[in-house]
C-alpha cells in the first residue's frame, strides 16, 4: 500500500501533531473566560487583550507547529500524498480499500492544497493513526 512513505514516517509526523496540538491547547487554555465585558476604565492608556487574559506568546511557542510543518514539507511529493490518503482514512472520508482513490485526490488538489489540509488538521495524530490502523499498518 504505502510505496513512498515509510510506516515510521507518518508515526513520527503523528507525534509531531500530538506535540503540536498539546501545546496549542495549553496556550488557549489559557484565556479566561470570566469577566468578559468588565468596566472600561475612564481615564488612560488602556490594553483591551489584558481583560481577556491574553499574554504574549512565549518565544518557543511556534517550535512544534514549525517542526510538524517542516516535517510535511520534506516528504516526497507522492509521500504527502500517500499521508494525505491515510488522514482522509482516519478521518472516516475514504475506505482503506479505496486508497487508490485517495492518492488520486490528492493528485488532482495539487501538493500545496494537500500540504496545507495535512498541517492545518487539528487532529492530525488521531488520523494518521486511525488511517494506519485502518489500513493494517499499525504493529
Amino acid at each position: 500500500m504505502l510505496k513512498d512513505l515509510h510506516v515510521d514516517q507518518a508515526r513520527f509526523i503523528a507525534l509531531l501533531a500530538n506535540t503540536a496540538r498539546a501545546q496549542r491547547d495549553a496556550l488557549l487554555g489559557n484565556v479566561a473566560e470570566n469577566d468578559l465585558d468588565g468596566v472600561t476604565p475612564g481615564r488612560g492608556e488602556r490594553n483591551p487583550t489584558v481583560e481577556l487574559g491574553v499574554e504574549p506568546l512565549p518565544a518557543d511557542a511556534s517550535k512544534p507547529a514549525a517542526a510538524l510543518s517542516e516535517a510535511i514539507r520534506s516528504l516526497s511529493e507522492p509521500a504527502r500524498r500517500e499521508l494525505f490518503a491515510l488522514m482522509r482514512i482516519g478521518q472516516g472520508h475514504l475506505a482503506a480499500k479505496k486508497w487508490h482513490q485517495g492518492l488520486a485526490e490528492a493528485e488532482m488538489l495539487g501538493d500545496d492544497a494537500i500540504t496545507a489540509a495535512i498541517v492545518d488538521d487539528p487532529d492530525l495524530h488521531d488520523h494518521v493513526a486511525k488511517g494506519l490502523y485502518e489500513a493494517k499498518l499499525a504493529g
